[in-house]
């Protein structure tokens, strides 16, 4: 199994880059994948094409807020917290599909902090993870989220910057927290959106001292499908945005 997480700041392309990752290593045959969508805004599930509500699949927040409301069937009202907890995300939050399996912590509709749903959510991707080949997750943008640990260990990280000054500090931010909490990782890479330039790999290796792969070409097909609402996983083959990234990861090993 080989975990990845994509973190950066907001509006980067964490979300599309996953989505189109998952298109990619979907090809590959009996290829197993989990996408773990960590960010309350939600915007993973629509990339990919899976409308959790139309579908009735609940996130982790919905879960709890069922729990606590009692919004749950008569018979779960006797179990202990935990076990309705367990017994609700197994039955009604995991999206499985033909190319990928999918979670999301989603939107929280009460007031209090996300570590609710965050330890949750830490917690069944131990259990669930084992029994895929990827678990792609798409990180939140802020630096707090990274601070919860969603996620003790990984393999690759993928920072995605975009051509500001803010995007480097908020790299050597990220990494500073996710080495000071101690989240184990193999590799931790940077990878331009579409917005870098051919002139900006040399600062950013200066400026950070990570290891600079790559830039995800532009394609007018990602910004129409996205402003759409239409799946990543309808783009053809030629795109430039997913070829971009099929060479980067062909570099790196994949």
């Amino acid at each position: 199994m080989r975990k990845i997480v994509a973190i950066g700041r907001g509006g980067v392309g964490k979300s599309s880059f996953i989505a189109l990752l998952a298109k990619l290593l979907s090809s590959k045959r009996g290829c197993s994948i989990l996408l773990i969508d960590a960010d309350p805004d939600e915007n993973l599930a629509e990339l990919v094409g899976v409308d959790l509500g139309k579908m009735q699949i609940n996130t982790i927040s919905d879960v709890l807020f069922n729990v606590r409301y009692g919004n749950i069937n008569e018979r779960l009202k006797s179990f202990s917290l935990a076990e309705k907890i367990e017994f609700l995300i197994n039955q009604n939050a995991l999206y499985e599909g033909d190319d990928f399996d999918l979670i999301s912590i989603g939107t929280k509709w009460t007031e209090g902090c996300y570590c609710q749903p965050n330890n949750i959510l830490k917690n069944f991707i131990v259990n669930l993870e084992r029994n895929y080949d990827y678990v792609l997750i798409d990180s939140p943008a802020g630096l707090e989220h990274i601070n919860r640990r969603l996620t003790s260990s990984v393999d690759d990280i993928f920072a995605i910057l975009d051509a500001t000054r803010k995007a480097l500090h908020h790299l050597r931010r990220a990494y500073r927290i996710i080495s000071e909490i101690q989240i184990k990782f193999n590799n931790f890479y940077v990878i331009g959106n579409f917005r870098f330039s051919d002139e900006l790999p040399e600062p950013v290796n200066k400026n950070t001292g990570f290891q600079y792969m790559g830039r995800i070409e532009y394609d007018r097909k990602v910004e129409e499908f996205n402003f759409k609402g239409e799946s990543l996983f309808q783009l053809e083959q030629d795109s430039p945005a997913l070829l971009s990234i099929g060479r980067i990861i062909s570099n790196i090993g994949y």
